[in-house]
């Protein structure tokens, strides 16, 4: 057994046969106590109240650190901390703030002679004259502060800050010891419950998942009708509008110019309507489909003129919130370059490519005909007053694209864009 009255040591006078004995046979001590410890709070009670008063300490505290909070709290106390087994005034420090935030956030010891002429120092329940931090330290993070004050100035020595290194030290083999077997018993804890439950869990689980995929599988079958139906009738009502403009076509006898280029935007997006509507996949629609539709439409419309087409596109769908702003684009672009083929040529062929761009953007898009003259010179979308090509600039934009104009042994529109 320990006689703490025998080996009552003062770290100043460190430099008898007697004082290294007692310093051995206190790191001894704390040893022996500290592998015993069965909690995390016992460990802490060792170094407070076993070794503090062996060393003849008036005061000494165990900060507990939030890595997360990046904060430390009081856990364990001795001397004027203590009143009835409760700390009084139980502090809570911020990383940084006081000697003990500050060796919880560089993971240092600390020495502190005079806290007087330190501005860092935060007064506790007695004004302090000096002060030691001492960090335990678990796996290079900073777990616990070990706090020491006195009312002494130049009380503590390099010998007070290596025996709680030392201290400190041999409480992290228990201290990870402890939680590892926290964990075992918690891992231990739970295995058992699930084996206990495992056969009534599992036909929870399965009846669970069940009426779950039936619910699931009834609302999406809901759903795909009623999206179909919007679909459906969104087609519909755009028909007619479109036989609306139609009529009113047959029936002008003036410039119908706008009218039909009106109508030719209505037709566009109504295209895809009629393409989802006959797609199985709600929101997506055959793009190969689609620009065929789109380009036998606008091939309809002129007779004077002979218009053929071929299309390559290497992707099967794309989004209805992207095609939308796409087919109005091809339409647009389509509707430009007649007018500007028509007074040269009775007839044209057109080729479309879509496939995919470079990093910055997803697809490409390329639009080339069979032409030797060129249509497209001086043409600006930013700044032309023409509506066709104010629509073609807009569409651009809203698909965050880039789009370029030009010749080359034909007349080719190149346009990169991303979905939306």
């Amino acid at each position: 057994m320990y006689d703490k009255n025998r080996y009552n040591l003062d770290l100043r006078e460190l430099d008898t046969q007697k004082g290294l004995s007692s310093f051995l046979e206190i790191i001894h001590f704390c040893s022996k106590a500290v592998i015993n410890s069965k909690t995390e709070k016992d460990v802490f009670e060792v170094i407070v109240n076993e070794i503090t008063p062996r060393i003849n300490l008036v005061d000494c505290v165990i900060y507990k650190v939030d890595a997360k909070q990046k904060s430390l709290y009081q856990v364990a106390a001795y001397g004027h901390k203590l009143t009835d087994d409760e700390i009084v005034n139980r502090l809570t420090l911020n990383f940084g703030e006081g000697f003990a935030g500050i060796a919880a956030e560089t993971g240092e010891s600390l020495l502190i002679r005079d806290v007087s002429k330190d501005d860092r120092y935060v007064i506790d329940v007695v004004e302090a004259g000096s002060e030691i931090e001492i960090p335990i330290k678990m796996n290079d993070e900073v777990y616990a502060v070990i706090s020491s004050e006195h009312p002494e100035k130049d009380f503590y020595n390099e010998y007070h800050v290596k025996l709680f290194e030392i201290l400190a030290s041999m409480s992290v083999g228990t201290l990870v010891k402890i939680h590892e077997n926290q964990e075992l018993a918690q891992i231990k804890e739970r295995l058992e419950s699930i084996l206990e439950q495992r056969s009534i869990d599992l036909d929870k689980a399965i009846e669970a998942v069940s009426s779950q995929y039936s619910e699931l599988k009834h609302n999406n079958e809901k759903r795909e009708e009623l999206i179909q139906e919007v679909h459906h009738r969104v087609n519909n009502n755009l028909q007619i509008i479109s036989s609306i403009l139609k009529m009113y076509l047959m029936r002008s006898d003036g410039d119908t110019k706008d009218l039909q280029e009106i109508h030719n935007r209505v037709q566009a997006m109504a295209l895809i309507h009629q393409n989802i509507y006959k797609s199985m996949e709600m929101n997506l629609v055959d793009v190969s489909s689609y620009i065929r539709d789109l380009m036998n439409y606008m091939k309809s419309l002129h007779d004077d003129m002979y218009i053929r087409f071929e299309e390559s596109v290497k992707f099967e769908h794309i989004n209805l919130n992207t095609l939308v702003p796409l087919g109005l684009f091809i339409t647009e672009v389509i509707q430009l370059w007649i007018r500007k083929a028509l007074a040269n040529n009775d007839q044209i062929e057109f080729k479309v490519r879509l496939e995919h761009c470079d990093k910055e953007h997803v697809y490409y898009l390329e639009i080339s005909d069979s032409e030797n003259k060129k249509f497209f010179e001086g043409i600006n979308i930013s700044e032309e007053p023409d509506l066709s090509e104010l629509l073609i600039g807009a569409l651009v934009e809203q698909l965050e694209g880039k789009v370029k104009f030009g010749f080359d042994e034909t007349n080719k529109v190149e346009f990169c864009f991303n979905p939306i």
